[in-house]
């Protein structure tokens, strides 16, 4: 699978792109500012219905439009999928696979299953615990192909949990009518996280340990509860004085989190920022490999400027990297000439120029 071609209109600086892209490899070059990071986005959007630089889908659109689309073809053998979404400043959003309307967006993604290295991907490493769950949630979803109905339910019981919390004429009962749904699946997403991230862990050592100069890296994962002192239901049970307090729940795996630690200390505090990219960067690699072993499917890899904070021989290093798993790839760069060592022997390269939100096929 891969994207064939891509169609935008009003997304950002983008007022109208429509372009074929190479199965393997597309450079896109321009100055800062140009559109590049955007041409990304919208194939993050495509899949998601969202920009994987921010939880505000509606920045997207440009400031004097009513609506962002962006359409895309997927090749998949002989076989051609069309998919197209688009986002109203309402907020009304309307998805279609080969013209067919689509009721939840989770069909966008399975089609088309992408992931990012770039500067954002730094947020992983300093950013929230929500972040770093959602890389254990994408080899979930993709990589053991479970349906996300479980989570749907989780998230459900613990909106109405927390809306009791903060309800100080209910009593511990009426609270605790939810914990059973609420335990039945935050246990069942716990082990499913459990059951990826024994496969991402074994994976991340193995793409890091082909990059040279690093030091060793320590990954653990928490559930969010003390599952050694029994299930998710007990952790609500002994936790209910606390929640009431804070008005809502503390245990569960919207409190999961992904650790990541080098000589003891966390990242930030450990690595240089190169480094750190390095470290997000073999995740996304493992995720990839993962993906391809196990689905036999192929990854778009959006790469935001690899070049920032890298030097010469880690850019080599990591490209090379990626375009082993024979994942399809969009980078973009601000100079070709840091890019061109790269791509030299690289195969089906195809080059863009960017200037002022406009995309032309280069040499």
């Amino acid at each position: 699978m891969f994207l064939s071609h891509l169609h935008v209109e009003r997304l950002r600086a983008l007022a109208l792109v429509d372009i074929d892209l190479s199965p393997n490899i597309n450079v896109f070059v321009g100055p800062n500012g140009a559109g590049k990071t955007s041409l990304l986005e919208a194939v993050g959007f495509l899949a998601s219905g969202r920009s994987f630089l921010g939880p505000r889908p509606h920045t997207l659109i440009q400031s004097t439009a009513a609506s962002v689309l962006v359409a895309g073809r997927l090749q998949r053998d002989d076989v051609a999928i069309q998919m197209g979404i688009q986002r109203e400043a309402s907020g009304r959003v309307e998805a279609r696979i080969n013209g067919v309307p689509q009721d939840a967006l989770s069909a966008m993604a399975r089609e088309l299953p992408y992931l990012v290295v770039g500067a954002e991907g730094l947020g992983w490493v300093a950013g929230t615990p929500s972040r770093r769950r959602a890389l254990l949630d994408w080899g979930v979803f993709h990589v053991l192909a479970q349906p996300t109905m479980v989570y749907s339910r989780y998230r459900k019981a613990l909106d109405q949990r927390n809306k009791a919390l903060k309800n100080g004429r209910l009593s511990d009962a009426e609270i605790s009518l939810w914990d059973g749904v609420l335990a039945e699946a935050g246990e069942a997403i716990h082990e499913l996280r459990a059951q990826y991230f024994s496969l991402l862990k074994q994976a991340f050592y193995n793409v890091l340990s082909r990059v040279d100069g690093m030091p060793a890296i320590e990954v653990g994962y928490r559930p969010g509860y003390s599952d050694h002192k029994g299930g998710l239901g007990d952790a609500l049970v002994r936790g209910l004085a606390r929640d009431r307090i804070l008005g809502s729940t503390q245990s569960g795996p919207h409190r999961g989190d992904l650790q990541l630690t080098a000589r003891g200390a966390a990242l930030t505090d450990a690595l240089s920022r190169g480094q750190q990219k390095v470290v997000v960067s073999a995740l996304v690699l493992a995720q990839q490999e993962l993906l391809s072993r196990h689905r036999e499917r192929r990854v778009v890899l959006l790469v935001d400027d690899l070049a920032a904070e890298l030097d010469d021989e880690r850019q080599r290093s990591l490209f090379g990297l990626m375009t082993q798993t024979g994942a399809q790839v969009l980078l973009s760069a601000v100079e070709a000439q840091r890019v061109s060592p790269l791509i030299e022997n690289a195969g089906d390269v195809r080059m863009f120029h960017v200037k002022q939100g406009a995309i032309a096929r280069g040499d």
